[in-house]
């Protein structure tokens, strides 16, 4: 498995306004290339400005929101998994929740 993270940028045309909340991988702005294989993932940075960060993403385990609500008597309450660090659902999790929060997105490349 292969996941390269990007910045993210807005997604502009020309014929529509852009709409809030609607960004696109900047495929110019690569950040890192990371290469899983058996459980540990090695990093390759080409722009060294935000590697804390995507090393901590990556590095510890994952949490993922499943549900949430109030209760009868008014209190909330939110449900989560935790996903060990490097497992597919882990990295699925980053990929399509945790990256955005902070300007960047990414591809998975699966390996078959």
């Amino acid at each position: 498995m292969r996941v390269k993270v990007y910045e993210i940028k807005p997604r502009r045309r020309w014929f529509v306004k852009s709409r809030e909340g609607e960004f696109v991988l900047d495929k110019s702005r690569l950040q890192c290339v990371i290469a899983i294989k058996e459980g540990r993932g090695s990093f390759k940075f080409l722009d060294r400005s935000r590697e804390k960060l995507i090393r901590e993403l990556f590095d510890g385990p994952s949490l993922s929101f499943v549900s949430g609500g109030t209760t009868p008597d008014g209190t909330h309450w939110d449900a989560m998994e935790t996903h060990p660090a490097w497992s597919v659902e882990a990295i699925e999790a980053i990929v399509k929740g945790q990256l955005y929060g902070h300007n960047l997105g990414a591809t998975i490349e699966y390996e078959e």
